[in-house]
Parts: structure tokens; sequence; C-alpha cells
């Protein structure tokens, strides 16, 4: 084995009862007591070793902005209307520092799966997917990144977003023809031309295998 996690108490058992973790291969091969030192050992010391943490709702591409937020008026405040005036200044390399460290810490706190929901319209255009894109495959040894992308600002009311969802799903079919699926489920949400309707509309298409992609419409 490759390591051996030592003296590990389990969620589902007893707290004085410690186990060893064997991996090998990066892999969970044997879970036991006293599996020995035939690799690297870590002492876990009796902490809680668990499934990893599930993120279900983020917004890297806008994460860690409160610095350029102005400050609101009143006790009202409304995000969309605060971030809307910054969105034509983030650049792919801004949004892709600012995510990146924020997907670092959750790393390190133990999140192994997350749903990050991405911006497009006229303002920003597809740089946001850009970057988060691009971090997803760079962490993919670390973490499953699903991506979202819709308009925040509505869908009916900013002239030229269907345009730009538009584009965005022929981006993404492009992609898809030249590019292997990454493993795990990283993937990418688009948003339906079809039945605008909606003032937010969101489209989920699992990338684990391409037969399998499915749809889902939320609506607000």
């Amino acid at each position: 084995m490759d390591l051996i996690i030592q003296n590990a108490r389990l969620a589902e058992g007893p707290a004085d009862n410690l186990i060893d973790i064997g991996v090998a291969g990066g892999r969970i091969v044997a879970i036991g007591p006293h599996l020995g030192d035939a690799g690297e050992t870590y002492d876990a010391a009796g902490r809680l070793v668990c499934g990893g943490l599930v993120e279900t709702h983020i917004h890297l591409d806008k994460s860690r902005i409160i610095d350029r937020c102005p400050l609101p008026e009143g006790r009202r405040v409304n995000p969309v209307t605060l971030v809307a005036p910054l969105k034509p200044a983030m650049t792919v390399e801004d949004m892709h520092a600012r995510a990146a460290a924020t997907l670092r810490e959750c790393l390190v706190n133990g999140t192994t799966r997350m749903r990050t929901q991405v911006e497009i319209d006229p303002g920003i255009g597809m740089r946001g997917y850009e970057a988060i894109a691009a971090l997803a495959a760079e962490y993919r040894w670390a973490i499953d990144l699903e991506i979202c992308v819709f308009p925040q600002e509505g869908l009916t009311n900013y002239p030229g977003t269907a345009q730009v969802l538009g584009g965005a799903r022929r981006y993404w079919a492009a992609h898809r023809a030249t590019t292997a699926p990454p493993p795990g489920r990283s993937s990418v949400s688009l948003p339906s031309p079809a039945n605008t309707t909606s003032s937010s509309t969101c489209i989920s298409m699992s990338a684990t295998a391409p037969s399998t992609w499915t749809s889902t419409r939320y609506w607000s």
C-alpha cells in the first residue's frame, strides 16, 4: 500500500473504535484495525474520516469582490445591481485567480463536489465560463466541479442575452466535439434558447457520459 492512515474514526462507528485505512494507487483498498506500516503512514490520532463535503450552490466567478462593490444605500441590498457595473471590467484572468483562491479554501476544508453558477450575458460574455471551465480542468484530480451558466440579470429584459446563450450552446457543442469529457462529473450547464419566457433559465447537462446527459430548468 502507498499510504496507511492510522487511528482514524469513521462517522458510522463508535468514537473509541479506531481503524486504519489503506490506500494504493489513489484508492482505498483496505479498512481495518492494525494494517501495519508497509508504506507511508499518517497518524489521524482519532480524527474523523468521512466522505467529501458537497457545495451545492456557489458563484465562483463572483467570489472575493466585496471590496469592489459600492456601499448600498439604505437597508435593501440587491447583489444583482451591485455587481452589474463591475462585470465589463472582469477579465478571464481576474475571475480565474479569484475563483482558484476560493476553490482551494473549499478543498482544504474537505469539499470534493461542487456546483457553481456562472453568469453569461452581453455584459460579461463567455469570460466567466472560460475562466471556471479552465479551473475545473485544472482541479479535476481533486474535485468534481459542475458549471451552471445562467443570465443573472434576466433573460427577456436584457437585450442580446438570448443570443449570448445561443452562442454558449454552440461553444459547448464545439468543445464536446473536439475534447473528450473529463473523468468524474465535471460538467457544464447551458440554458436552452427555446421557450425563453422565464426571467432566469438554466439547463444542466452532465458530462459524466454523453449518453446520459439530462436537462433541468429552474424558474424564477
